[in-house]
This record gives structure tokens, C-alpha cells and sequence, in this order.
């Protein structure tokens, strides 16, 4: 019995054990360029092992299926990373770790290879079974394209301004980060049509029922508890960007010392994570806060998908690091009931309720765009009894006018000749 084309790319994927033991163990591996070359090797050997042996099907097959076979690949490389950072296995990415990405062998460098080895794996795997299934995954890739591409620019931004800086074998990404640019443009776009089909239907339901629905934000409680969320999150984004970049404000300094010392980490991961959220997220909280004042933005729910995968990598990785045994103890979490609450309460609010509005997008997409359809609704209804009244109007003054002619024939007989 033939393999499964999603058989296949799984069992690639698991390739990654012994290439990275045969790659570590080779004693000339000690030169940045001979890594780059060696790691595109094993690129182009993993995306060629799928094409060899699905080339004989009768069937053509998905190119997806490749993609996802050299993402699902570079999973398990990460999850391996991590474990040998955490000291359960040796021998497999030492070599890669010390002369390639240093900054991977941090506490937010480990808690990032988790999340990849982990999440992004069974993203991959949900996408994966969704393509054996002929069904759609859009919604799936939004979410893995806000976690790989956050994941990706903190990553960036860290080892730019991080003391050990970009070294040769660090260009292993950029295929994997324009893999991700182009199925984010494909997500985006079907996640769009989607939409549009949505909102036809939406039409076509309010011409029957004439449905009213209020616009007012003041008689939509969840969306009001999401605006006073939005307002929460600039205000503490602010705060935790001061204290990571040392600011003299009362309120960032107290925050920094007494709650989240991470932020001062030497590893520069909290310093560029908090840039990007201060750069990135705040934008994005004031645009929502936009769409919640103006509902019915076909674009709302894409957002909120991306931005539930960049917020649960973002806070995944921050709190997983001001734990862990690799940062230095005088930058973990107080041992203070009032620190590790309020810590919780911070990151544990901007983790989950993200996740929560993701869900109500996923689970009911017609819920943001039934206020603009009935408001739309209810302003055509307006304006039509508007010009009912109008006519009427017009109409009782033509009656007039003709009850004064005959009333009146010679008067104004000369009044339209006149004219």
C-alpha cells in the first residue's frame, strides 16, 4: 500500500533527527559559511525526498504539501534546539548553537524554539490534514503567520542590536520568511472572499427580515469591553516599552523593578520584543479601536487572527523566559505574592483575551458585519420613507394647485403664460 502524500511530508520532517546528528558531528563545522552551505544542502535534500517519491502518482500533487514539508522539518530542528539547550539530549545542534545562532542558546531563544517545535508543528499538521481533506485552512495559516512572523521580526531585531550580531548561517531564514510572506497573501485573500460571501448573505437575510440592529457601541457590550481592553493594553505596551528601554518614568521603573525585571534582561530578547510591540501592536490596538467605533471592516477578523497567533508566541516566550533557569536570578519574577499577581494578571490578560476575540471571529465571522448591513438597511429605509413623504407631499400640493385652477382658470392661466 502506497504512502499518503501527507504520510510522506511527515516522515520528512523526522529526517531532521539525523541530519542534524551527521551535520554536529562533522569536526570542520566550525565555519559560519560552511554551516550556511551545509544547512542549504540539507534544504534542498529535504524538499527534493517529498518531490522523489510523489513524482510517480497518477494524481497531481499539491505544491503545498512540499511547503509543509520543509516548515514541518525546520519544527523539529527548532524542538531539538530547545532540548539541547535544556540539557535532555546532546550531540544533535551544539556545533550549529555555538559558531551559528548564539542568541538560540538564551531563555527566550529556548522558549522560542519550543513554541516553533511545538505550536507551529501542529499548526503544520492541522494544515496538512486539512489539504488530505480537500478543506480549507485559511484561518489556521492567519494564526501560524502572526506567530512565524513575530517570532521571526523579534528574532531579527534581537540578534541586530544583540551582542553577538548576525552571523552567515542566520540567512537559513530567509526562504522560510518569504514562504511565509506569500501564504500570508494567500490566507489574506481567500480569508477576504470569504468575507465577501458573508456579507451577500447578510444582505440578502436583512431585505428579508428587516432586521434592525443598533451601531452604537454603548448597546454592544462585548465590543465595549474589547474597547476598554484595547485602551488597557496601550497604556501597560507603554509602560512595560519605557521600563525595557530604561526610561526615568515613575510608573516603568516601578513596573520594571517590582513586577517584570525581564525587561532589563542582557539578552536584548525583552528590549526587541517590546519594540515590536511598541511599534507593531500599539498601531494595530488603535486601528480596532477604529472598528469597533465604525463596525462592519471586512478586515477585522483577519486581523484578529493574526494578531491571537503573534500575541500567544509573544507571550508564550516572555513569560516561559522570566522562569527559566538561563536567565539570571535577579531578573526572574519576584518571589512576592503581589509581583507574581500582578505579573499573571498582565500577561495573562493579553494572552488570553486575543485569543478569546479569535474565536468569537472564527465562530461567528457575520457578527462584525451585521451592524454596518442593518445600518446600511436602516438608512435605505429611512431615506425611502423620506421620498414616500416627499411624494406625498408633492402629490397634496399638486392636488391643491389643480383645485385652485379650476377655482381660478383665468388667473392662472396667465401665471402659466407668464412663465
Amino acid at each position: 500500500m502506497p504512502l499518503t502524500s501527507a504520510a510522506v511530508v511527515f516522515m520528512t520532517s523526522l529526517m531532521a533527527l539525523p541530519m542534524s546528528y551527521i551535520l554536529n558531528s562533522i569536526s570542520h563545522m566550525k565555519n559560519q559559511l560552511l554551516i550556511l552551505v551545509s544547512g542549504l544542502f540539507a534544504l534542498c535534500v529535504i524538499s527534493l525526498i517529498p518531490w522523489l517519491i510523489l513524482r510517480q502518482r497518477l494524481q497531481k500533487v499539491n505544491p503545498i504539501y512540499y511547503v509543509l514539508g520543509l516548515l514541518a522539518y525546520s519544527s523539529v530542528m527548532s524542538l531539538i534546539i530547545a532540548l539541547e539547550n535544556d540539557g535532555l539530549i546532546a550531540e544533535f545542534m551544539g556545533t550549529y548553537l555555538r559558531e551559528g545562532e548564539p542568541y538560540l542558546k538564551t531563555a527566550h531563544g529556548t522558549m522560542i524554539s519550543y513554541w516553533d517545535g511545538i505550536a507551529h508543528y501542529a499548526m503544520y499538521l492541522m494544515m496538512l490534514a486539512a489539504v488530505s481533506w480537500n478543506q480549507t485552512f485559511h484561518d489556521v495559516g492567519l494564526y501560524w503567520v502572526g506567530s512565524y512572523g513575530y517570532s521571526k521580526l523579534v528574532l531579527v531585531v534581537a540578534a541586530m542590536i544583540g551582542k553577538d550580531g548576525i552571523r552567515w548561517p542566520f540567512l537559513l531564514t530567509i526562504p522560510f520568511v518569504i514562504i511565509c510572506a506569500l501564504m500570508c497573501a494567500n490566507f489574506i485573500d481567500e480569508k477576504f472572499k470569504e468575507m465577501q460571501h458573508i456579507q451577500s448573505d447578510l444582505d440578502e437575510e436583512l431585505q428579508k427580515n428587516k432586521a434592525m440592529i443598533t451601531t452604537s457601541i454603548w448597546g454592544r457590550p462585548r465590543d465595549l469591553l474589547l474597547f476598554i481592553y484595547f485602551i488597557f493594553a496601550i497604556i501597560v505596551t507603554t509602560i512595560r516599552f519605557s521600563g525595557a528601554m530604561q526610561s526615568n518614568f515613575y510608573l516603568a521603573t516601578l513596573y520594571r523593578e517590582s513586577v517584570e525585571p525581564y525587561l532589563t534582561d542582557p539578552s536584548f530578547y525583552s528590549k526587541s520584543q517590546l519594540m515590536v510591540q511598541a511599534f507593531y501592536f500599539i498601531p494595530y490596538y488603535l486601528v480596532n479601536i477604529y472598528a469597533l467605533l465604525n463596525p462592519g471592516q471586512s478586515w477585522f477578523p483577519a486581523s484578529c487572527i493574526i494578531f491571537a497567533g503573534a500575541a500567544a508566541q509573544a507571550q508564550f516566550s516572555l513569560i516561559g523566559s522570566s522562569f527559566h533557569y538561563r536567565t539570571p536570578y535577579l531578573h526572574r519574577v519576584p518571589q512576592t505574592l503581589l509581583a507574581r499577581c500582578l505579573f499573571w494578571f498582565v500577561n495573562g490578560l493579553q494572552f488570553l483575551v486575543p485569543q478569546l476575540v479569535a474565536n468569537s471571529c472564527l465562530s461567528d465571522s457575520s457578527q462584525h458585519l451585521q451592524c454596518a448591513t442593518s445600518s446600511l438597511s436602516t438608512t435605505s429605509t429611512a431615506s425611502q420613507s423620506t421620498r414616500a413623504n416627499n411624494n406625498g407631499s408633492l402629490e397634496g400640493l399638486g392636488v391643491g394647485s389643480r383645485r385652485g385652477s379650476s377655482t381660478n382658470s383665468q388667473g392662472v392661466g396667465r401665471v402659466m403664460k407668464y412663465e
